[in-house]
């Protein structure tokens, strides 16, 4: 069986004639995702593609006649394209209906573009809006950057705040960095880089050895993160850099920085025989962040 095409090609996101792909739903929270797209392809002047996906997995019975009336959609894609088109009259749109869950059909259309950008879906028992099971399994799955935008998130609001980016020098962190340098430039703004320790594991095995081992862990960290950083800072002058180096939970310390920020960006480790995956940081990052988060695939 052949595989998907999100699964076997590898693209350059870089390419500038690639488009932004954006799901499209008529959930009110997707309006800032639109929204978010919308701005990022003014900004970068490429094309935007408006995607709605049907779900066509319902199973024929006998004397069933299955027929999937599109109407709605292409209603919403036309209204969608007019109500951005006011906004911005040089943005190029394209829209499409297709047929399948959403995520494969988002994974699918943004294979050979610059980016994918979702909504946030669902309400937890937390005031923090927690991320839908789209947004999750496009993140974790896509070649291509994919962005997750809060609801009623305004871009607007946001422009002098600071691009984030978290970081494990032991880890692949590379393509991560680089986009962030690349994005804390285009858009002419501060760029954090943060590195966490989590300390507490030692100091519930033994308190005595964990200062001395904290210590040396935050010696090493805090080299590590120089050595990593210092080639992109020689590449990007221009950009100003704040390293940033915390005790705890690199999950809580990136939300807690987020707060301050217009992006946080994360990377996406690979892993054995399954390639690239979402780890337990980025999903709790997606989950409760306020900030749009952009996930982005390790080359």
């Amino acid at each position: 069986m052949t595989a998907p095409a999100w699964q076997s090609r590898p693209v350059a996101w870089t390419d500038p004639t690639r488009a932004i792909v954006v799901g499209v739903d008529a959930s009110p929270s997707n309006a800032a995702a639109v929204d978010y797209a919308a701005h990022d392809a003014t900004a970068t002047g490429r094309d935007l593609v408006l995607v709605v996906a049907v779900d066509d997995s319902v199973i024929p019975v006998p004397h069933h006649d299955v027929r999937f009336d599109t109407s709605h959609e292409w209603q919403l894609l036309h209204e969608t394209e007019r109500r951005l088109r006011a906004d911005h009259p040089d943005l190029t749109v394209h829209h499409e209906v297709r047929f399948g869950g959403a995520a494969h059909c988002l994974l699918d259309r943004s294979v050979e573009q610059a980016r994918l950008v979702v909504g946030k879906r669902g309400l937890g028992t937390f005031s923090r809006m927690l991320a839908g099971s789209t947004s999750i399994a496009v993140a974790g799955r896509s070649r291509v950057p994919v962005f997750v935008v809060p609801p009623a998130w305004e871009q607007a609001a946001h422009e002098h705040d600071k691009v984030l980016v978290g970081i494990d020098p032991d880890e692949e962190s590379e393509t991560a960095l680089r986009f962030a340098f690349t994005e804390a430039a285009r858009r002419g703004v501060r760029l954090e880089v943060l590195h966490s320790v989590d300390i507490e594991p030692i100091l519930v095995w033994d308190p005595q050895l964990g200062g001395p081992t904290y210590r040396e862990w935050q010696e090493r960290g805090a080299g590590s993160v120089e050595r990593t950083v210092k080639p992109l800072r020689d590449e990007f002058p221009d950009v100003e850099v704040e390293l940033t180096h915390k005790v705890g939970h690199p999950g809580t310390a990136l939300l807690d920085a987020a707060a301050r920020a217009q992006l946080l960006v994360l990377g996406r480790r690979r892993n054995g025989r399954f390639g690239l995956e979402l780890g337990s940081v980025a999903r709790g990052v997606l989950h409760h962040s306020e900030t749009p988060v952009v996930v982005v695939p390790s080359h």
